[in-house]
């Protein structure tokens, strides 16, 4: 879905003052019989869906509040500004409610920006996936919109850098990673300002209702998904430190490896949990030494089933709210012992371990192996995607009779009826991200969510936009296809061809060892260039097995993550060109692809040579193609898509008759 917040747009918000492009970067039940269908939905998880007209009156008149009350705040501290971001201590993509502060300070309800307030202002920091979104809810009376990717409009990191010589500003050290933290740490110095980290987050100080931290219950992902023993990811992660600083069992010094991001800890672990809306993780700290596992989470979380599954990795359980203080307390035991993790760790922990005690690598060994999906995941990828497509075929099925009668369909009963046919597929646990159904206008939102309490009937006149997916035991879905039910105009059918023209590129690309994301994003867009079209964001990223559907470590797009990262087989990544007119319409065409090694003629360099398996199988409505642009070539991929679909899901849809004639339509 690439546009929830999976990755900012090519001149928007970045997460690293580094960069100046970034990618993104449930709830288990009592008992867990992983042969039965369970939905794993919970009513903790909030959602911040589009809030009707008196909510977000109401929401604008609190937020002015609590601004004036945060600003009381810096007097008592000192400070000239304070940053509010959208993190957690584990910079996780996604944040709990307990988590949601900037949400709450400002009323943007986005999943991605930064909030700035001082002592007679307050800026919100959005890229372009927000800019309609965040005008709509904030107040303008309290907070300047600050719209990234316009000209003249600074990143929040070089906007507070320009605030008078001498200004303190505050920060929650847990919520900065420390690569981001260490650069405006340096760069307010030269501008004689200084970085300030008070005890306290100063928005939990007013905010006197914030939830609770969740704790939801932790289980295990048996082999049969997972594909390898965690016990073998830990003997991975130990031969990496032996062999990268050379530490031998007799070695005096002693590295140690820090795991703080929850994506990897549910995956090395063979572990899932239900802290946080749409991703199956928990709240944990891990550090591997030589001998010893030792976990900090919140026992609370904890069964038998898991106790003993961490016992068997030999590891040691430990309270979660001390994590920081008994890392520290470890690698100071004894001289010589150092720390190892990589640069996404907070501040926070940096700085109570020391610098010099702290080795900090750019590509987490971790993160690598999580990106390199085993063969027992990619056939779990197959059969979940297969499965999913299965229900798709059936709900557009659905969705095509109703508008043909003349019913009418609201953006929200289109997706509520595609979740329910989700939830009855084999292995499902949860949505995998809020669904996107957006006509008209409101699909040119990149990041738009239908709402019950404002009902917009699906149009006959301009496209239909469906970006949605689940999460299935066996593989995470991530899919949008755009449709139309009516005659399209003559614009809307080259746009359409033009970002399929991009879709087809990408899908059929042959590349040797070596390439990277950032090479293969040029091939997306080339077809929209040819008409002077883009779209403000990348064309593809990582996805987790049964995890986050944003996995950072691999994807398609003009991004320094990935200047560095060349594609493996294993590799998986959407495949998800778009165009957006502006209150007019939007298109966008996603599939999730799996990188594999090919053979070619020629084998040029004596090198391997990549390219894709498409994992996706649901069609791709031909009803806004213009045939006058597509080449033989992408005509005879279009059509072989959708038979390769239609011959492969008419099995799984057997006996519903209008999923079947469906399909032998397409």
């Amino acid at each position: 879905m690439g546009l929830l917040s999976c990755f900012a747009p090519l001149l928007g918000q970045t997460s690293s003052a580094s960069s100046v492009y970034s990618d993104c970067t449930l709830v288990a039940q009592d008992s867990l019989d992983y042969g039965e269908k369970k939905s794993f939905a919970s009513a903790d998880h909030v959602v911040h869906r589009a809030v009707d007209s008196n909510s977000l009156a109401t929401l604008r008149t609190e937020t002015k509040a609590r601004v004036e009350a945060l600003r009381n705040e810096l007097k008592k501290e000192g400070l000239q500004a304070y940053i509010v971001p959208t993190a957690d201590a584990h910079q996780s993509e996604w944040v709990a409610p307990c988590d949601q502060r900037r949400h709450w300070l400002s009323g943007f309800t986005g999943s991605a920006g930064t909030a700035i307030v001082t002592e007679t202002e307050a800026h919100l920091f959005v890229d372009t996936r927000y800019w309609v979104q965040a005008a709509k809810e904030i107040d303008s009376s309290v907070w300047t919109l600050e719209k990234l990717g316009q000209k003249d409009v600074k990143n929040w990191n070089d906007w507070v850098l320009g605030l008078k010589s001498g200004s303190k500003i505050g920060i929650d050290a847990s919520l900065l990673d420390y690569q981001t933290g260490r650069k405006l740490s340096e760069d307010a110095k030269k501008n004689g300002l200084k970085l300030v980290f008070p005890e306290e987050n100063l928005v939990d100080r007013v905010w006197h209702d914030r939830p609770p931290r969740t704790h939801k219950q932790i289980y295990t992902h048996p082999l049969k998904f997972s594909g390898k023993p965690a016990a073998e990811k830990v003997a991975d992660l130990r031969a990496w430190l032996s062999d990268t600083y050379k530490c031998s069992s007799t070695s005096p010094n002693s590295p140690y490896y820090l795991l703080s991001a929850l994506n990897p800890i549910a995956w090395f672990l063979n572990l899932r949990g239900g802290d946080i809306a749409f991703d199956p993780v928990f709240y944990a700290y891990v550090l591997v030494s030589r001998d010893k596992v030792r976990i900090w989470v919140q026992r609370q979380s904890l069964t038998k089933e898991v106790e003993q599954a961490i016992a068997e990795l030999g590891g040691e359980i430990r309270d979660y709210q001390d994590a920081i203080k008994e890392v520290e307390e470890i690698v100071a035991a004894e001289e010589g012992n150092f720390l190892v993790t990589d640069a996404t760790v907070s501040w926070a922990v940096v700085d109570r371990i020391g610098q010099n005690k702290v080795k900090l690598v750019q590509k987490s060994p971790v993160d690598a192996a999580q990106a390199i999906k085993n063969q027992v995941e990619i056939d779990g990828f197959r059969r979940a995607y297969l499965r999913d497509g299965a229900a798709w075929a059936r709900w557009q099925a659905w969705l095509e009779e109703q508008i043909a009668k003349g019913k009418e369909v609201t953006e929200w009963d289109a997706a509520e009826e595609l979740t329910k046919y989700r939830k009855i597929g084999e292995n499902f646990a949860d949505l995998a991200y809020e669904n996107i159904s957006a006509t008209g206008e409101n699909a040119a939102l990149p990041h738009y969510q239908p709402s019950p309490t404002r009902p917009i009937p699906i149009s006959k006149t301009t496209p239909y936009l469906n970006d949605s997916g689940a999460n299935y035991l066996d593989g995470t879905i991530d899919t949008t296809r755009t449709m139309h039910f009516g005659r399209p105009t003559a614009e809307q059918k080259r746009a359409f061809t033009r970002v399929l023209q991009g879709h087809i590129a990408v899908d059929k690309a042959i590349f040797p060892e070596g390439s990277t994301g950032d090479q293969l994003d040029t091939l997306a867009r080339a077809p929209l260039w040819s008409d002077g079209m883009n779209y403000g964001h990348g064309t593809g990223h990582g996805v987790g097995e049964f995890l986050s559907v944003h996995e950072s470590q691999v994807g398609i797009a003009h991004s320094q993550a990935y200047f560095n990262s060349p594609l493996l087989p294993g590799h998986i990544t959407s495949n998800e060109p778009g165009f957006y007119e502006e209150g007019s319409f939007g298109i966008r065409l996603e599939s999730v692809l799996v990188v594999k090694e090919v053979k070619t003629r020629r084998q040029f360099g004596d090198r391997r040579w990549f390219g894709f398996e498409r994992l996706t199988m649901v069609p791709i409505q031909t009803r806004m193609i213009d045939w006058a642009l597509m080449t033989r070539a992408d005509k005879d991929w279009i059509v072989q898509h959708n038979r390769t679909c239609a011959e492969k899901l008419m099995p799984l849809v057997k006996g519903d008759k209008r999923a079947e004639k469906w399909l032998k339509r397409q």
